[in-house]
């Protein structure tokens, strides 16, 4: 059995495709769906049922997957540490995260890991969209907020204090609120589609308190210029609005009622199969943002 065309077979699987497969590895869809072919003859069975919409495992494909994909990541990760420990970094790394906390947290990160690692290239998607990994080719993902996608490993980077905030002339106009049950009498600004309203840790036993939203939307930069149109109340990370505070645009409402911190999080496919320039990074991102104290953060 040639474990070369294992390999293909495993990340065929993987990506659910033969065309993201190809694409990740480099080669031809071509030559992928006849490596496989010859693997099933070899071994005198069928591995795929292929139709033109989805793949699916035989029972022998399902065994041969099960088997044989952590013995080839414990392989490929092996070969991972000594290569590194030999090598100066280098390639390509592929990240995404929301534009925010590239233009605002991790432009010092990445510039500072472009210096110390010039070999390394890295491709950055700005983006708010919850990308998969797998099958977009993304060694590492940047996210805000509550992890939903459990076939990820996740790493806690650090967390993000946010509050309340409200025009000066909204609050003379509507009022200000008094406590977190008034937010559906407010027009209030972002909150993705899914959200039924606002959390406060010392309010309503921490369960959502409902909000009346006026504009949704997953920029915090795009609800703080609604902010200062004096359209509502925004939740926002304490550091993006002091300038408008210090300047009297806006203020902070129901300080009484802390809104929980936001985590932000490193995600990666998988544990066992670690790209090292994605170990390197993280490393080097937490280490960085814990030495510079970043004002949006809290320790790492």
């Amino acid at each position: 059995m040639n474990l070369n065309d294992v390999r293909l077979f495993i990340r065929v699987i993987e990506h659910n495709s033969f065309t993201a497969a190809a694409d990740k590895l480099g080669i031809q869809k071509s030559t992928i769906s006849r490596r496989i072919a010859q693997l099933e003859d070899e071994l005198g069975v069928r591995l795929l049922q292929r139709t033109t919409r989805k793949l699916s495992l035989t029972s022998e494909g399902q065994d041969l997957f099960q088997r044989c994909q952590p013995l080839l990541d414990e392989m490929e990760a092996v070969e991972d540490r000594v290569v590194s420990k030999q090598a100066v970094p280098k390639g390509r790394l592929r990240i995404t995260m929301p534009p925010e906390m590239g233009i605002f947290i991790m432009n010092d990160v990445i510039a500072g890991f472009m210096k110390m690692y010039p070999l390394i290239q890295i491709d950055i998607e700005l983006s708010p969209r919850l990308v998969d990994l797998v099958e977009d080719g993304i060694d590492l993902a940047l996210r805000v907020g509550e992890l939903t996608d459990s076939s990820l490993i996740g790493r806690k980077i650090a967390d993000v204090n946010i509050k309340l905030y409200a025009g000066v002339n909204y609050l003379e106009k509507h009022g200000e609120p008094k406590t977190p049950d008034d937010l559906i009498n407010h027009q209030c600004l972002g909150g993705a589609l899914s959200d039924p309203g606002w959390i406060f840790e010392n309010w309503n036993d921490g369960k959502p308190v409902p909000a009346n939203f006026k504009v949704r939307a997953n920029s915090i930069s795009f609800c703080r210029e609604m902010l200062r149109k004096d359209l509502g109340i925004a939740r926002l990370p304490i550091q993006f609005c002091m300038d408008d505070i210090e300047s009297g645009l806006i203020k902070e409402v129901l300080s009484d009622y802390q809104a929980p911190d936001v985590s932000i999080n490193a995600l990666y496919p998988s544990r066992r199969h670690l790209n090292p320039k994605v170990r390197l990074f993280i490393d080097f991102m937490i280490e960085s943002l814990e030495e510079h104290q970043h004002p949006w953060l809290n320790k790492p």
